[in-house]
């Protein structure tokens, strides 16, 4: 049904998968900073929000921002050792983005409860 797969839900579920990825190899990488052999796990999965943003996304009005502005916020450069600032900064940065995906798409879904029940409470 086309009103509970909107592109905008579409979307935020999109940036909640990539941002569980991220959050995994950071992770990953904060298990292993001690080891010696370890390689650094690519953390940034921007360009593959950007990839699903821009199917899903269109500026209507010469105001709105440009998504090519927006999507590459955070990239980080690749490296063989893991800097345990670095990737605990990544983490924090990653949890605020998951945090507000997932309570704008709270608020999709409550609005559609809305409009659906009747009931603004």
């Amino acid at each position: 049904m086309k009103l509970f797969n909107t592109a905008k839900i579409q979307l935020l579920k999109t940036a909640l998968n990539v941002y569980t990825k991220e959050h995994e190899g950071i992770a990953k990488n904060v298990a292993n900073a001690h080891n010696t052999n370890y390689k650094r796990v690519k953390t940034d999965f921007s360009e593959e929000l950007t990839m699903a943003s821009n199917k899903t996304l269109k500026q209507s009005d010469p105001r709105h921002m440009d998504i090519k502005e927006f999507s590459g916020a955070g990239s980080t450069p690749e490296k063989d050792k893991v800097d345990i600032a670095k990737e605990m900064s990544d983490l924090a940065v990653n949890q605020i983005r998951f945090d507000f995906a997932s309570n704008v798409l709270k608020k999709s879904y409550r609005g559609l409860n809305s409009s659906i029940t009747g009931r603004t409470s």
